[in-house]
């Protein structure tokens, strides 16, 4: 866990790569008449650093960091399209509960750590507005059965390649807020001890907020 902090940080920290801009320009003529395509990408060495937190099944608090950002233009002799498109590294630490499903005992607290890998695609032609994204996650919840009626410990973890969010990104100045839901289908790992996946939802519903400054 440590490591993946560090190393989350260290993206948020190093020296920002130059903007660089690409143009690819194609001319085709059709009946007499000449149309120009273009396609232009504006590659941003901006970095948002975030705090967030989200809830309400698998909670989470942690840090979030937004970079490679690219403005992306497509455009047809006087028409033109752009959105643009960034990359986020979310890591966080993991707090859900777990039924135990035994009449008269109550749900394990469970902790440990999240850790998701993402692109978002913004709407607007820059980094704010409305947004559709998805992640690569992975987390791991260790419980400890503190009336030994269980055993010792048990490990609930997960991996998932669906978990879209939307959100909308509102920038003051340098400062961002963010809020955002989404959902997320989990593939479950077996689990260790006590723990029984059975117990567990696969579709966790999430509802979130992230703020953050803009380097």
């Amino acid at each position: 866990m440590r490591k993946v902090l560090m190393f989350a940080t260290f993206l948020a920290f190093c020296p920002g790569f130059a903007q660089t801009t690409t143009t690819t320009t194609t001319t085709t003529t059709n009946d007499g008449k000449t149309h120009t395509a273009s396609e232009t990408s504006v590659y941003d060495k901006n970095v948002t650093v975030s705090a967030f937190g989200s809830f309400p099944e698998l909670n989470q608090v942690g840090l979030s960091v937004e970079f490679l950002g690219n403005k992306k233009t497509k455009a047809m002799d006087s028409k033109s399209f752009s959105f643009y498109s960034s990359k986020v590294v979310n890591v966080a630490y993991g707090m859900m509960k777990y039924d135990v499903n035994v009449p008269g005992i109550d749900d394990l607290e469970g902790e440990g750590f999240v850790v998701e890998l993402g692109q978002r695609t913004y709407f607007m032609g820059r980094n704010s507005g409305p947004y559709l994204g998805n992640f690569l996650s992975y987390g791991r919840i260790s419980y400890d059965d503190d009336f030994g009626i269980f055993g010792d410990e048990g490990t609930y973890s997960y991996f998932s390649f669906f978990s879209p969010e939307a959100g909308y990104k509102i920038k003051l100045g340098p400062v961002a807020v963010d809020p955002f839901v989404g959902i997320m289908w989990k593939l479950e790992i077996k689990g260790k001890g006590y723990i029984d996946n059975r117990n567990v939802d696969e579709w966790v519903p999430r509802l979130g907020l992230k703020i953050g400054y803009e380097f």
